[in-house]
C-alpha cells in the first residue's frame, strides 16, 4: 500500500496543474485565481493581508510579493487598514470582478467532480481526515 501522504502530495500536484491550466485561460495564475476567489467571498471584496496569509498558510513576505504582483497586473489594489495604518488590505478591482463568475463556476464544477461518486458520510470522513493533517493533528 502506498503511503497516504505521498498520495495526497501527488493529488495536490494534479489539482494544482488543473487549476493552473484553467487560470491560464483567464490570463492569470492558479494562485491569483485562488486569491480572487477568496476575496470575492468577503464583504466589499476586501481582506487583510493577515487573513490571506492564514487562508493560504503562507509567510508574510510571500504574501507581500504575491499581492504586489497582483496589484501590478491590476487584479487588486492594496489599501491601508482603517483601524491600523501599518496593516494592508487587498481589494478586488473591476478587472478581477469580471473574472469572478468564471472562477466561481470552475470551483463549483471542480468540487462537484471530486465528490460525485462519494456519499455524504465518505465526504465527512475525508474532510475530517484532511483537516486533521492540515491542522497537524494527524501525528497525535
Amino acid at each position: 500500500m502506498e503511503p497516504l501522504k505521498k498520495l495526497i502530495k501527488q493529488a495536490t500536484a494534479q489539482i494544482d496543474r488543473e487549476r493552473e491550466l484553467f487560470a491560464s485561460q483567464l490570463k492569470i495564475t492558479g494562485v491569483q485565481m485562488s486569491v480572487i476567489d477568496f476575496l470575492s467571498n468577503h464583504k466589499n471584496y476586501i481582506a487583510s493581508q493577515n487573513e490571506i496569509e492564514h487562508e493560504f498558510n503562507i509567510q508574510r513576505s510571500t504574501t507581500t510579493i504575491m499581492l504586489q504582483r497582483m496589484e501590478k497586473r491590476g487584479l487588486i489594489i492594496r489599501i491601508n487598514d482603517d483601524k491600523d495604518k501599518r496593516k494592508k488590505q487587498a481589494k478586488l478591482t473591476e478587472k478581477s470582478l469580471k473574472l469572478v463568475p468564471k472562477i466561481k463556476q470552475y470551483m463549483k464544477q471542480d468540487n462537484e467532480e471530486v465528490v460525485r461518486n462519494l456519499s455524504t458520510a465518505e465526504i465527512d470522513v475525508i474532510t475530517s481526515f484532511l483537516q486533521d493533517i492540515r491542522d497537524g493533528r494527524a501525528n497525535d
